[in-house]
């Protein structure tokens, strides 16, 4: 299914998109679909609805805020007491205390890998990339 749309664009603006579709040889309309497709946010389909709306406020962050994002790091002692209690777990010594215990540091580290990676997804999309192993953003 499509939908029309109605839009004004300056005449500049018009012209470019009249310039790029002679130059690629192809409709206005689709170097303009082409165009929304590649500077909208990407959606949450790849995330799970239970974690969407720890990664939705990543949407109103600034380059800045998102670089934090992006280098935030699951705490030593965090990871310690994860492993702990996986091999408590392993062992049946596990109570349930302890698995609720592993239960949430197991969605903080998810929440974590989520947010980290769409943190990385916004600013490429922004012209920025992550260099390794340092972690400094640049211009692309």
């Amino acid at each position: 299914m499509t939908h029309a749309i109605t839009i004004n664009v300056s005449d500049a603006l018009y012209q470019q998109l009249y310039q790029a579709a002679s130059l690629f040889q192809q409709p206005t309309e689709a170097i303009i679909i082409d165009s929304l497709r590649h500077t909208l946010p990407p959606i949450f389909e790849d995330i799970p609805a239970g974690y969407q709306n720890d990664v939705f406020p990543l949407l109103a962050m600034n380059d800045q805020e998102l670089l934090q994002e992006s280098r935030r790091i699951f705490p030593p002692e965090h990871w310690q007491n994860y492993e702990s209690l996986l091999e408590q777990k392993k062992t049946g010594q596990l109570r349930a205390d302890g698995e609720q215990a592993l239960q949430a540091l197991k969605r903080e580290a998810d929440v974590l890998t989520f947010r980290r990676s769409y943190a990385a997804v916004l600013l490429k999309r922004r012209g920025y990339r992550i260099a390794p192993p340092r972690g400094e953003l640049q211009s692309a």
